[in-house]
């Protein structure tokens, strides 16, 4: 998976102040603790802590600790898919919650799953299923209710001490005290001077300040979110100012939210007192971006949200002015090279009462629909183009807003064409993303419920096919096919025909009849020519190269050149890397190792910048090939390691079971047998131990290898031995000689036929003028003791 530290915790923006103590014990409590759960009203802090603990931690876990947030989920059926998702994974259709347990089996794995109280029953299953599976799990949730697993260690978050009177409170178990973070500042109290100093720099707490901070922090009974809002409002008033409207806001509220518990009042009246300080044009803005979800692009907001009183020129300044009440926080690195938005679910929510209010939720709500509708059809032309990449990162950073898109399309509007026609286009990305399986879902189910015999289902069922394979369902891929081809001839949509029969020979893989797959193949390739359709005829020549290579046809090769040319002349960089793939592979069968590598370490970059785990590995197992023809064990065994902590990472059957048909296998067994078990797993072992990134780096050439483990003996032996006389692999052939190897020993070394080493070793003869391998030896040891 990854090494120590890695995983998804996304960064901080501003700092941990105060919760030592909590922070302290939660720590404790993980080694005999399997799920941690923290509880507490909204706005108290769980999700701040609940986030600092998994920093602290990551060193701890090998595995990584691993972000997920469950606010925008609606569907507990999704959850395994979710959180795999997450971690980066494919999943099947059907047995997703097993295919889940059996990536995290084994695994050293903290999981931070944020705001499951609306999921309360499916969440318990899924994890009491996942810990009872994987013991080296770990789990620390936020809720506001308990969970209910077996096991389970609630862990109750109480607002900070805005006293001194009361930074003594009992602990939870009811023996000793919980303290604030300073013997003289309460934290609630360190909290709004830490964040006061960000909206007023040089604020300090001093004696003509201090019982005026205490005074704020007790109105807002210590609960983190309403101090920070409040805090911020230095940039425009003073302490006196902020603590009066805060009373007012609160009494002001008091008397309609009677039914509301208290800190609920509280809260909320500081959220509204922060709608008040806004103008009216941020006021419109705060309410019409509440119908965005898990961030927010710039560009979106102008699409989405002008109109009435606010024209597009102007969201620029008012977001920027949200920004600056910290309504809204920038999400991204530190350079500003790109960034998001991000709102919290309690002012959104807050946003969406309003805009409900006003009545133009289903409006806001149809333009948010509308430009994700359009952001994903885009794929349409920008798959098979240099803008591939740019649209699919926009997309895998945009899937929640497709997930709401679609979600308000089938419940909202029962509007299954429109999820149709979201969907189909993201079969384009799928192979490097995670969210296949509820990707899948949707199609399934707006195909069971729209039976419109039009161009939008036939092009659904293509889409649905191609997940059905992803997730390595071959029969169904099939009958999606063979519906959607059938449908496409009757439309008259003959390019849509060949992106089926594309499809029925993807599907036809899991039959394992490649003959029949090839020919399925060679037919889309006539389709797709015929019809014009160039994107389709690239993945189908690659499909036959794939095929023909798995038969040992020599159109392997020819087939692969083709597609290769295709996907350079249209400047596809995800075909470009599949097809260096496969060429790369039928050189290395061809014996020109030299070029093979290179295409290898061509097409694995692009792979990586596209996110496409799964091509990582299968170039780590095409560069295991090349090193091993090399007579570079160690460095083979060491890249198969490498491919396999790849194969972790990215659990696609798909891509993985097309490497395991290639008939490869064997050249791993010559290597285990050229190594000795000891060695061969000493060097896998180094290689599965590299996160994803450490392991492309091998591939190419930028990590080191095995520090215990000797260099290559081939290269380090044969290199004093290259003369004009020789060549480098018949110089390879004479160091082995001189180890005292026989023909059929050095063939099984050096990974080619023994006919091949018996006609190296006559040659090597001949050129040196010897009659005996004694003598070869001897010349061998003499060049050897040359010094350089």
């Amino acid at each position: 998976m990854h090494s120590p530290g890695q995983g998804n915790l996304p960064a901080e923006v501003t700092s941990f102040v105060g919760r030592k103590a909590e922070l302290d014990e939660a720590r404790a409590l993980l080694p005999s603790t399997r799920l941690l759960t923290l509880t507490g009203s909204g706005g108290v802090g769980k999700t701040r802590l609940a986030k600092q603990i998994g920093a602290e931690e990551r060193q701890a876990f090998r595995d990584g600790v691993w972000f997920v947030d469950l606010t925008d989920i609606t569907d507990g059926g999704l959850l395994p898919s979710v959180i795999g998702s997450r971690l980066g994974l494919f999943h099947s259709p059907t047995e997703t919650v097993d295919d889940l347990a059996k990536h995290l089996r084994g695994r050293h794995v903290m999981l931070v799953v944020d705001n499951c109280e609306h999921l309360l029953e499916p969440v318990a299953v899924l994890l009491h299923d996942l810990l009872a599976a994987a013991p080296e799990l770990r789990v620390v949730a936020t809720s506001r209710q308990v969970l209910g697993v077996p096991g389970e260690r609630v862990f109750p978050i109480v607002p900070l001490a805005v006293s001194l009177d009361n930074e003594a409170a009992p602990s939870r178990d009811g023996t000793a005290p919980v303290r604030a973070a300073s013997p003289a500042i309460p934290d609630a109290v360190l909290l709004f001077a830490d964040r006061a100093k960000a909206a007023l720099p040089g604020f300090a707490i001093d004696t003509s300040n201090q019982d005026l901070l205490y005074r704020i922090c007790h109105r807002l009974e210590g609960i983190p979110l309403a101090i920070e809002l409040a805090a911020t409002r230095l940039r425009a008033f003073s302490l006196e100012t902020i603590l009066e409207r805060l009373d007012g806001a609160v009494g002001a509220l008091a008397s309609t939210l009677r039914t509301t518990p208290k800190r609920h009042r509280t809260l909320e009246s500081t959220v509204a007192w922060s709608f008040g300080l806004c103008s009216a044009p941020e006021q419109v803005l705060w309410t019409r971006l509440s119908v965005f979800t898990d961030g927010i692009a710039v560009d979106a907001v102008e699409d989405v949200c002008s109109g009435g009183p606010i024209v597009r020129e102007q969201i620029f300044d008012l977001l920027a002015g949200l920004v600056d009440k910290s309504i809204l926080a920038r999400q991204g690195g530190s350079s500003g090279a790109t960034s998001r938005l991000t709102m919290l679910g309690l002012l959104r929510d807050f946003g969406i009462e309003r805009l409900r209010e006003c009545g133009e939720e289903m409006q806001f709500r149809r333009n948010h629909l509308d430009y994700f509708r359009a952001l994903a059809g885009r794929g349409q032309t920008a798959y098979f183009s240099p803008r591939e990449m740019e649209w699919a990162r926009r997309v895998r950073e945009e899937h929640s807003n497709l997930r709401t898109a679609v979600e308000y399309c089938s419940t909202e509007l029962r509007d299954h064409a429109s999820v149709m026609a979201i969907v189909t286009p993201l079969q384009l990305y799928r192979v490097g993303a995670s969210y296949v399986v509820e990707e899948y879902r949707w199609l399934a189910s707006a195909l069971e419920h729209d039976r419109t015999p039009n161009e939008i289902r036939a092009r659904a069922l293509v889409a649905c096919s191609y997940a059905a394979s992803i997730m390595g369902n071959g029969d169904e891929a099939e009958q999606r096919a063979l519906e959607a081809a059938d449908l496409a001839d009757a439309l008259g949509l003959p390019s849509v025909a060949a992106d089926a029969a594309c499809g029925l020979a993807r599907a036809s893989f899991y039959s394992g009849d490649r003959a029949r797959t090839l020919r399925l193949s060679e037919a889309a390739i006539a389709r797709c020519t015929a019809s014009g359709n160039l994107a389709g005829a690239c993945d189908a020549f690659y499909r036959a190269a794939v095929t023909a290579f798995g038969m040992h046809d020599d159109r392997a090769a020819e087939f692969a050149r083709r597609s290769l040319a295709l996907a350079q002349e249209y400047g596809s960089p995800y075909r470009i890397a599949s097809s260096l793939w496969i060429e790369g592979l039928c050189l290395w069968r061809a014996g020109d190792q030299q070029l093979a590598s290179a295409r290898l370490q061509q097409a694995l970059p692009l792979y990586e910048a596209r996110g496409f785990t799964g091509g990582i590995a299968m170039c780590c197992e095409g560069l295991a090939l090349t090193a091993a023809a090399n007579g570079q064990a160690e460095h083979a065994a060491t890249l198969k390691g490498a491919a396999h902590a790849a194969w972790r990472k990215a659990a696609a059957p798909f891509p993985q079971a097309v490497v395991r048909s290639l008939g490869t296998d064997a050249i791993d067994d010559q290597v285990r047998n050229a190594l000795g078990e000891a060695r061969y797993r000493a060097a896998f072992d180094h290689g599965a131990a590299f996160s994803v990134a450490e392991a492309a780096r091998f591939a190419v050439g930028n990590a080191p290898e095995l520090g215990s483990a000797p260099a290559p003996r081939k290269a380090d032996n044969a290199e004093p031995l290259v003369a004009e006389s020789l060549t480098r692999r018949e110089a390879e052939v004479a160091a082995l000689i001189a180890e005292g190897l026989s023909n059929r020993q050095i063939a099984e070394r050096l990974f080619i036929a023994q006919r091949t080493a018996e006609g190296h070793v006559e040659r090597i003869l001949a050129k040196l003028g010897f009659r005996s391998r004694a003598k070869v030896a001897s010349w061998v040891a003499q060049q050897q003791r040359i010094p350089d």
